[in-house]
């Protein structure tokens, strides 16, 4: 190349290289410069004939860069979010069990944490055995079991299986285990529980006879009219000795009654009696049994007070026991004088009498009807005979209080005692009111009827409705439950007494105290049975239910007679030799004599007096 070559490519290069500045091409330079090492090499290569190349060469290794970068980042991305979701839901799980548990275990905890403050749960309502074992059923652990034996009668068993009453059998063992606390639990089929309510309502299948347990067999107490027993012609009195030739002197009385007399409607069964020294054969066809809910009576015609004769001979039975009998009264004793022609004006019309089987709605609409058909604006006073009322619904109990109290009374207080006119005391000089006389109060839990028994306290900040008449109220553990208050507008306005024994119980009891609470009537009898608290029956779907203990129950003066009795303000106990006779001969029936003239010494003396 010749000199004027060389300086002719000098000055074209000098020439391009503005060119080369102003089309960017610097710049592009220094970011290709900076990616590779600074070198006079790389530097001529770049201005050399492959500068083109080279760019495109960069520029696509800093795509695969790029391009391998972001699957990194997506990667972190994804694993942080994975990470943060997890700790999310934990958290999520943690807060809710905790909630669960909160609203399951910790709150009801807390509650009876307060009842117990608050005094609502005295040591007899929350003991410390029951607080100990508060643990429930481990439901997962007992269905595995059930899942192995399963197994076990499927792979094994020689006869076939019946699942259904094996279920019933299962429940019927839940329940049963809770008979040692509460002997009132059952689990009950479709058909029991139908069985049970007839029961209770006096319908069952049988031949219609009330038996006793008496050395050398049953004894029929009472045949009750138009059974199968009176059509067959058995009778009051009469001793059982075989059924259906099966001896039955050695044999309890359930397990006779169950499996020898009760049975089909229809079926038919032969009885031998001994009936005053002579065997006396009967052929008894079963049927539905109907025992009347209520009876209604007169009680001078009861006793048979208008026959003179009769009455010499009553006089006469009874006068020894009389003479010098020793009558309990509420913790004093006082002597009463025989006076055995006390009844010997008392007429008929002067005291009606009503007897109530058991506290189900329909037996309790009988007693209502009966009174306002034979005994409202007919006679002077009322005896209402609770002897042998086992109990009954609540509902039906409050009713019948409700008849007989005025809406509005004030919610009485514990009393000790109420005197009553004997016949110590001359009808002449004293006329006792029906309401006696108010005792000294005492405090809630203090002496009971049997000191042996912690009485059950109510809750102390219990609020109640003022101005109107509570007839009972009702508290669970927690020291919650339900009032009961009169609204039907009516009262009995009569001098009442009310006749219990060692089998009235429930609402018999609650009957009789509420009564006696407001004033409204006098207890005679004995010591009553004791139960204070309610059953709660709850139904299935299927028809079967369970029934267990849920609350106790109080008379409105705050009293709770769990496993203490009602006791009377007139003890009188009935002569054993009349135990078993004075249902079907009230001649003998001492217990009612002794109210009749506490009524007619009290109340219709005077009225009867010319």
């Amino acid at each position: 190349m010749d000199a004027n070559e060389e300086k002719h490519l000098r000055e074209e290069e000098s020439r391009q290289e503005p060119e080369k500045e102003a089309s960017g091409l610097g710049p592009e330079v220094v970011r290709i410069e900076t990616s590779v090492p600074e070198t006079e090499e790389a530097r001529i290569e770049t201005w050399g004939p492959e500068t083109e190349e080279a760019r495109i060469e960069t520029s696509r290794m800093e795509t695969e860069e790029v391009q391998k970068a972001e699957p990194e980042q997506n990667i972190k991305g994804l694993w942080k979010g994975v990470v943060f979701f997890f700790l999310c839901f934990t958290l999520s799980f943690v807060l809710g069990a905790l909630l669960c548990y909160f609203y399951f275990f910790g709150f009801p905890k807390r509650q009876e944490n307060q009842a117990i403050h608050n005094g609502a749960a005295s040591s007899s309502t929350l003991s410390d055995s029951n607080l100990e074992n508060l643990e429930s059923i481990n439901l997962p652990r007992v269905t595995e079991k059930l899942r192995k034996i399963q197994d076990l009668l499927t792979d094994s068993y020689l006869y076939q299986e019946n699942g259904k009453d094996a279920e019933e059998m299962i429940y019927k063992g839940f329940l049963t285990s809770l008979l040692q606390e509460d002997p009132y639990a059952a689990y009950y089929t479709k058909e029991e529980i139908e069985e049970t309510r007839n029961r209770q309502k006096g319908i069952y299948k049988g031949i219609g006879a009330a038996v006793s347990e008496k050395e050398g067999g049953p004894l029929v107490e009472y045949v009750y009219p138009g059974s199968p027993a009176e059509k067959a012609g058995l009778l009051a009195g009469d001793i059982v000795l075989k059924v259906d030739g099966i001896s039955v002197e050695s044999l309890s009385l359930n397990y006779i009654v169950e499996n020898l007399i009760q049975g089909l409607a229809g079926s038919s069964l032969e009885m031998v009696v001994n009936r005053n020294g002579e065997e006396v054969t009967l052929r008894i066809t079963r049927g539905e049994v109907v025992i009347p809910g209520s009876e209604v009576g007169d009680v001078a015609e009861m006793l048979k007070l208008g026959d003179a004769e009769q009455q010499a001979v009553v006089d006469a039975q009874s006068g020894a026991e009389q003479q010098n009998e020793t009558v309990s009264h509420n913790g004093g004793e006082k002597q009463t004088d025989a006076g055995t022609g006390v009844l010997a004006s008392l007429q008929p019309g002067d005291i009606g009498y009503l007897s109530l089987r058991g506290f189900y709605m329909e037996a309790v609409d009988s007693f209502i009807s009966q009174y306002e058909s034979d005994i409202d604006g007919k006679k002077k006073a009322l005896i209402i005979d609770l002897r042998g009322n086992p109990g009954g619904d609540v509902e039906a109990a409050t009713k019948l209080l409700d008849y007989f109290l005025p809406d509005h009374l004030q919610k009485p207080k514990r009393k000790d005692s109420r005197p009553l006119q004997t016949q110590e005391n001359s009808p002449e000089t004293s006329n006792a009111q029906a309401t006696g006389t108010e005792g000294s109060n005492t405090q809630y839990g203090g002496e009971s009827a049997s000191p042996s028994v912690l009485e059950v306290t109510p809750n102390p900040n219990r609020q109640f409705e003022k101005d109107k008449t509570l007839l009972l109220y009702t508290e669970d553990k927690w020291g919650k439950g339900k009032d009961w208050y009169a609204k039907d507008g009516h009262e009995v306005d009569l001098p009442i007494i009310i006749l219990m024994n060692q089998n009235s119980a429930s609402a018999s009891e609650l009957f009789a105290g509420t009564m006696q609470d407001y004033d409204r009537a006098w207890v005679f009898g004995t010591q009553s049975y004791g139960k204070g608290i309610v059953q709660t029956v709850r139904s299935f779907p299927d028809g079967s239910a369970v029934e267990f203990t849920t609350h106790y129950y109080f008379t409105p003066a705050g009293r709770n007679i769990h496993k203490n009795g009602n006791t009377p303000d007139h003890t009188v106990e009935m002569p054993e030799a009349d135990q078993f006779t004075y249902l079907r001969d009230r001649t003998k029936d001492l217990q009612l004599r002794k109210a009749a003239e506490s009524l007619y010494i009290n109340f219709i003396h005077d009225k009867n007096s010319p």
